[in-house]
């Protein structure tokens, strides 16, 4: 369940203080290690170069690796200033994987759309990177297909942080977009929130908010509801990556929305009983 604050759009925090920084790192120095959201033996034990930011590594080999399950905040870069606690996840990964090898182990795909190896990523421990960051509030968790296999474990250590008010699920730390808000320059991964006003279905089912976006779900996947629910009406809570089809696409396409987010199952997005 994604639990949201009502934070505007352009709230993001200035850096924290020192003292909270410091205590962050502590608390996140506590937290037990996870050896649990384990798909099975590694398929690859590797060296570590790099960590480019907390989702993503740099092998020895000259791979880069982005983890399965999760999105760290972006740290600052093309001249968008960084997202609220993008650099203690990046140290918290320094650290989590710091004193030997990586162990990696692959899902159903193993490349991404920008050449990047998809794997869990496991320390020399045997601890999950993914499970920690999530439990830690450092992450959130992404269900992307067909890349789905821990889904069920990866949400349940988010849950977690949900539930303590860890890292970006703190009051106030991360924005909450309303979708009736949503402008030209947004994009990028959003928590997003609105009503579901009209629904679509081709090879899709598309859920259009109250604003100039839609939410895309596979119709194969029930999203924890029965059959033939009616959507309309429901106040819908989804996080994933806002989408921007452009001015032309809005002009040619007057009956579909600008923007939208991509919902490959259930774990992403919550939708109201009323």
């Amino acid at each position: 369940m994604i639990h949201l604050f009502p934070v505007t759009q352009k709230a993001f925090r200035a850096p924290l203080s020192a003292f909270f920084y410091a205590c962050f790192l502590l608390l996140a120095t506590l937290l037990p290690a996870h050896a649990d959201c384990v798909l099975g033996e590694a398929d690859e034990i590797v060296a570590l170069k790099k960590v480019v930011d907390g989702d993503t590594l740099r092998l020895k080999d000259g791979r880069r690796v982005r983890l399965i399950g999760v999105n760290a905040p972006e740290l600052a870069h093309g001249g968008r200033r960084a997202q609220p606690l993008a650099r203690e996840a990046k140290e918290f990964t320094e650290r989590f994987l710091s004193g030997g090898d990586l162990e990696l182990v692959y899902d159903r795909d193993r490349r991404d759309n920008h050449g990047r190896v998809l794997a869990h990523v496991y320390n020399h421990r045997g601890d999950s990177l993914e499970s920690a960051l999530l439990s830690a509030g450092l992450a959130f968790h992404i269900a992307v297909a067909p890349n789905l296999s821990l889904a069920e474990c990866l949400s349940s250590r988010e849950q977690e942080a949900q539930d303590a008010h860890r890292g970006v699920w703190t009051p106030g730390v991360w924005p909450v977009l309303q979708a009736a808000d949503i402008r030209p320059g947004d994009g990028g991964f959003v928590l997003l929130t609105g009503t579901v006003k009209e629904v679509e279905k081709n090879q899709f089912v598309w859920l259009e908010l109250d604003g100039p976006v839609a939410v895309r779900l596979q119709p194969e996947r029930d999203y924890g509801h029965v059959s033939g629910r009616n959507w309309q009406g429901r106040k819908i809570e989804v996080k994933g990556w806002l989408v921007d089809r452009g001015a032309k696409y809005s002009s040619q396409n007057k009956n579909h929305k600008r923007w939208f987010v991509a919902s490959d199952s259930e774990f992403t997005i919550e939708i109201s009983r009323k």
